[in-house]
């Protein structure tokens, strides 16, 4: 996100649910916020990479999406969605 870099934001949760016993993440797709088309997705793909190196049954995962909005152009809907990623 605009406040630390993915391999930050992976450390900070490495810690939280190694050494704080976190065990739920909320996150959001319009996060990190405020949202822009330079950051959205940032969040997802930290959260990714954090889980890459977890058990899926230690972590409780909580998500949303973004509803429709003419101003948030660039979030991957109908047309905006890259055809190379799915």
């Amino acid at each position: 996100g605009v406040q630390n870099t993915i391999e930050e934001g992976v450390a900070l949760l490495d810690k939280a649910f190694g050494e704080y016993g976190i065990n739920f993440l909320d996150t959001a797709e319009i996060y990190p916020v405020p949202t822009s088309e330079e950051t959205q997705g940032d969040t997802d793909r930290c959260v990714c990479e954090f889980l890459k190196n977890r058990k899926r049954n230690e972590v409780i995962l909580a998500t949303k999406v973004a509803g429709r909005s003419p101003t948030l152009t660039y979030l991957p809907r109908g047309e905006n969605a890259d055809r190379e990623e799915g």
